[in-house]
């Protein structure tokens, strides 16, 4: 990721001193619905449901050739999707195993670095593609939660028999940004087109792939390694094996906007 934003960054250096005379910019405004949904390679994670999103922008293309851009902005977009697993947490000195079933709402703000490239207008059409990486901050995070116990540490530090005679507890719109990861690195390939409508001001539509390349969660190991699909615990009955809690988010968005 480091390498890839060094060489788009050199490229935007050099191109900017060898066509000083080409300088121009673009500057357009967008609105973005998006389908998004959650990933993992840990399989005691399972991933439900991609959810409809909404997100909007503001595009900046540094053009250092009538038909080269280095294309930024800001994007501010929802994103999430349906998680479940099960996991320990602690509460005074018991430790709890917990199913947790998590509809993730997390709205996030991305400043992207990409490459844009344009065709000579093809009759009235221009087609461009784009690809890079995005950093985003999340500044909101929200999940709707359905936990169930499944079993405790009380009886003199050992772990009862698992049951799923527990009531589900629900809690919606539960504050997470705590135990999120407060940054998102992203890849971003796109497509498109413009149509001119008055003078220098164009209509825009197009797609875009928006890939998270790191987990949203705070690294930890809490996760609860499954056999047959239940938690795996010690024959002391003293501990349970646990994982990584790694899940990455990606989006596909359309976008439709105007660029000036």
């Amino acid at each position: 990721m480091k390498k890839a934003l060094l060489i788009i960054t050199i490229v935007a250096v050099v191109s900017g001193s060898v066509h000083a005379q080409t300088r121009a910019f673009k500057i357009g405004i967008k609105a973005s619905p998006n389908v998004s949904w959650m990933k993992t390679e840990n399989g005691d994670i399972s991933i439900e449901k991609a959810p409809l999103k909404f997100g909007y922008g503001l595009i900046f293309d540094k053009m250092f050739a009538e038909n080269y851009a280095i294309g930024t902005g800001i994007n501010v977009y929802k994103l999430g999707g349906m998680a479940s697993y099960t996991y320990g947490n602690k509460v005074a000195d018991t430790t709890y195993i917990t199913q947790l079933t998590r509809n993730h709402k997390l709205s996030y703000v991305e400043v992207p670095l990409t490459l844009k490239l344009r065709t000579a207008p093809i009759g009235d059409i221009t087609i461009w593609g784009q690809f890079g990486l995005g950093v985003g901050y999340l500044f909101k995070g929200f999940g709707d939660d359905e936990t169930k116990i499944l079993s405790d540490n009380s009886n003199d530090g050992m772990y009862s028999n698992l049951s799923s005679a527990n009531p589900t507890v629900k809690d919606d719109g539960n504050e997470i940004q705590k135990v999120m990861n407060p940054f998102r690195g992203s890849m971003i390939i796109a497509a498109g087109v413009e149509y001119p409508i008055s003078g220098s001001t164009f209509a825009m539509a197009g797609i875009t792939y928006n890939g998270g390349l790191m987990s949203i969660y705070k690294p930890k190991d809490e996760v609860a390694k499954l056999t047959n699909g239940v938690p795996t615990i010690a024959a002391d009955k003293m501990s349970f094996e646990t994982s990584a809690r790694k899940i990455a988010a990606n989006l596909i968005e359309l976008n439709i906007g105007i660029i000036f």
